[in-house]
């Protein structure tokens, strides 16, 4: 379906079961979560609602830097809820989704029935500077690289991200680096169109200011074994937020639900039952 909001007409997809319970939402910057909609709500035993934020999926493009934001996006879903006549709802937010979900808790605490939060930090340029985390230009794998082509230096000295350009760099890969100074983060792979235009907002991301105000039951899924997201960045959240659960996932990496299901959705049915829907 597609639900108007303020300039725009967002995808919105809808799976799962009904449930007098709750919903579900998720949302990313930068990708369509309908592939992963099944596994959602197979997890959850509920119904699941994905909406696409501006330019991606079915959604219609933004019309201004400021509609690329974590901030309008975190709005977006707010104005889905309303126009889909729904009560408080759980937003489940998956690496860049988590950054969204955060965001969501900060602005609009009463439309929020809990939170499952996986795969990111409560501060993007905290992650970024781990040494463990592979798009972190400190990640051991990058430094002769970064060297031979004059990029290395401080990345977080005063960011500005609208003077930023993405590059291809010899025996490391993408990476998105200020015109006249050092690499910011490094890229597996070539960026999309819509990474290209989410991050640098997504740069900015810093939920640590208002995480200690969030009162809903949290539930933080952390993967041993992901390098985009590590662990300490998830202990991180945890910490910040009172009174949430971490689960740990061993083996798993950035996208947990995918790689170790059947552990993922007992953390989360065990949350949602116990901590959510009693």
């Amino acid at each position: 379906m597609t639900v108007q909001v303020d300039r725009a007409e967002l995808d919105v997809l809808v799976g799962g079961r009904e449930s007098s319970a709750g919903t579900i939402c998720t949302m990313h910057p930068f990708e369509s979560m309908d592939a992963a909609l099944p596994q959602l709500a197979d997890s959850t035993q509920a119904r699941v609602i994905c909406v696409n934020p501006r330019g991606v999926g079915g959604s219609s493009p933004p019309g201004q830097a400021a509609e690329s934001t974590v901030e309008c996006m975190a709005d977006d879903l707010e104005a889905v809820r309303r126009a889909l006549g729904l009560g408080p709802w759980v937003i489940w937010g998956m690496s860049g989704g988590s950054m969204i979900a955060q965001v969501f808790a900060g602005r609009h605490p009463d439309a929020l029935q809990a939170l499952i939060l996986d795969s990111a930090g409560p501060c993007f340029s905290m992650t970024l500077g781990d040494p463990d985390c592979v798009m972190s230009p400190s990640f051991p794998r990058w430094g002769v690289g970064l060297a031979a082509a004059g990029l290395t230096g401080d990345p977080h000295a005063g960011i500005n991200t609208a003077d930023t350009i993405w590059e291809e760099v010899p025996s490391v890969g993408w990476v998105l680096r200020r015109v006249s100074g050092p690499v910011l983060l490094v890229a597996r792979s070539a960026p999309s169109g819509e990474m290209r235009q989410a991050m640098p907002g997504l740069l900015a991301f810093d939920a640590r200011p208002w995480l200690t105000a969030v009162r809903v039951p949290t539930l933080v899924l952390a993967g041993t074994a992901d390098q985009v997201a590590p662990l300490a960045q998830l202990r991180a959240l945890h910490e910040a937020i009172p009174g949430s659960t971490l689960a740990v996932i061993k083996g798993a990496g950035h996208v947990p639900i995918a790689e170790r299901p059947t552990e993922v959705a007992k953390a989360v049915r065990s949350f949602l039952t116990e901590r959510v829907w009693t």
